[in-house]
């Protein structure tokens, strides 16, 4: 058993869940995502009801909750975390 599992350790397939960027996980993640059950899961946005609402109500929050003298808005940290590339 130690030595099948030598060989899976040292082959290119070793772990690939794991290591993004890897031509196979990104074959099966291409895969998963065309099935129109899975199609939006990327989006965090995906399944609100009303997403203007959902804004508003953090808005309102983080306005309640927000350190004193910070610059910080709602709009702004969104439209930043859109653009983040996060694996």
């Amino acid at each position: 058993a130690m030595g099948i599992f030598t060989i899976y350790v040292s082959s290119d397939d070793a772990f690939y869940q794991f290591r993004a960027g890897h031509p196979r996980g990104m074959r099966e993640e291409k895969e998963l995502y065309s099935n129109p059950l899975y199609a939006g899961r990327k989006n965090p946005m995906e399944g609100l009801v009303n997403k203007d609402d959902f804004e508003k109500g953090l808005d309102e929050a983080w306005e309640r909750a927000k350190p004193k003298g910070s610059t910080v808005t709602v709009k702004d940290k969104l439209k930043e975390l859109s653009t983040q590339n996060s694996p």
